[in-house]
């Protein structure tokens, strides 16, 4: 079984986390799954999730978005809304409106060829959010995974209580074992390249990463 590391922090400051007893980490998805559904007895089913964590709100947040106004209205502090919303240019002007919740998931591993990809749980329509879906290779690509989403419910009180399921996490190249850590400074030094390129050089990272998935190697040994 492969190993990935992983950790978090919330905003711009990476020593920003919540007190461990009050963090809800990501969960396997089968785990505490009922099984007696048929289909959790279905081996295409299993192969599906056999690699499939869940992401959850970590604490509650109340918000509305304004679409006259062009505005979000939370019940956060200015600080909290400042380390955990992102809004960019032009963001609240289509059909539904974009934010970014500044949930800074990070992976990495040893192994070569591994992808983590980002899928929507069905249940965050119902609060009215959807997830932005995206993949990348945690082998070879420094970045945290955030939460992009859609607001699908505008001009109305929404609320996300604390256990909401966000997305599910998804490993991809083989079976998985997460594994706890501190981060590297030497991946915070590759995350910052990555920063670099997405200001002076937007929606250019793919270039990057397709030379250095042919190439196969990481640029770092992980220790």
């Amino acid at each position: 079984m492969k190993k990935v590391y992983w950790n978090y922090w919330f905003g711009d400051d990476h020593e920003a986390k919540l007190p461990d007893e009050f963090m809800i980490t990501p969960k396997k998805f089968r785990a505490g799954y009922d099984p007696e559904y048929d289909h959790s007895k279905c081996p295409a089913w299993k192969e599906y999730t056999e690699n499939m964590w869940v992401v959850k709100q970590p604490f509650d947040l109340g918000m509305k978005v304004d679409t006259k106004e062009k505005r979000i209205n939370t019940d956060l502090t200015q600080k909290a809304y400042d380390d955990y919303f992102h809004v960019g240019e032009r963001w609240l002007e289509g059909e539904y409106p974009e934010i970014q919740f500044k949930l800074n998931y990070v992976f990495w591993t040893n192994e070569k060829d591994v992808w983590v990809e980002q899928i929507p749980h069905p249940l965050l329509s119902r609060q009215g959010f959807e997830v932005v879906p995206g993949t990348f290779p945690i082998s070879y690509w420094h970045r945290p995974v955030v939460v992009g989403l859609k607001i699908l419910d505008t001009d109305v009180n929404l609320r996300l209580r604390r256990g909401t399921p966000l997305y599910y996490l998804k490993l991809r190249g083989g079976n998985f074992m997460l594994e706890r850590r501190e981060i590297p400074e030497d991946w915070h030094k590759l995350n910052k390249q990555t920063a670099v390129l997405k200001h002076f050089a937007p929606f250019k990272a793919w270039e990057v990463i397709r030379s250095r998935v042919r190439e196969g190697k990481c640029p770092i040994k992980w220790k």
